[in-house]
């Protein structure tokens, strides 16, 4: 018999870790393209269709730029978030966010990197699909 999951809250769990830079560094400069982000290949986002697409769409947030790294397996969104993904007042409204996209990325870690804000959400996941999330910041004026 074979179960289907649905993208709510039930049964997982998501342990925020908040990681903060003291002095901001570029985007390339990041933790996530020194280290992470390997053999990437841009996505024309006019014929991409994933479900991780209708979950970032359903939650109001603009797509910039997807990126598929590390032999296609480790997506990188580039965003608009409307708030800040680091302000404790809208953590609801990301953590549900963080959830839905892991489940639509079948449980694969991603990052979400937002320029506006100046953030990237690293999203991991656990042996047990617990979600664990970082934010890494960097300096927004660098970006192009």
């Amino acid at each position: 018999m074979m179960m289907r999951l649905k993208p709510t809250l039930i049964g997982l769990a998501c342990s925020c870790v908040a990681q903060t830079v003291l002095a901001a560094q570029s985007l390339e400069a990041s933790s996530l393209y020194r280290e992470v982000a390997q053999g990437c290949r841009t996505l024309d986002l006019k014929s991409w269709s994933h479900p991780t697409r209708k979950a970032l769409q359903h939650a109001h947030v603009q797509i910039n730029k997807v990126e598929l790294c590390k032999q296609d397996v480790y997506p990188i969104f580039t965003v608009r978030f409307d708030a800040s993904p680091m302000l404790g007042v809208n953590d609801k409204y990301f953590n549900k966010l963080y959830v839905d996209m892991a489940v639509a990325n079948a449980f694969h870690p991603f990052a979400l990197v937002d320029p506006a804000w100046g953030v990237i959400v690293g999203v991991d996941i656990t042996g047990k699909r617990e979600i664990s999330v970082s934010y890494d910041e960097f300096d927004a004026l660098e970006v192009k």
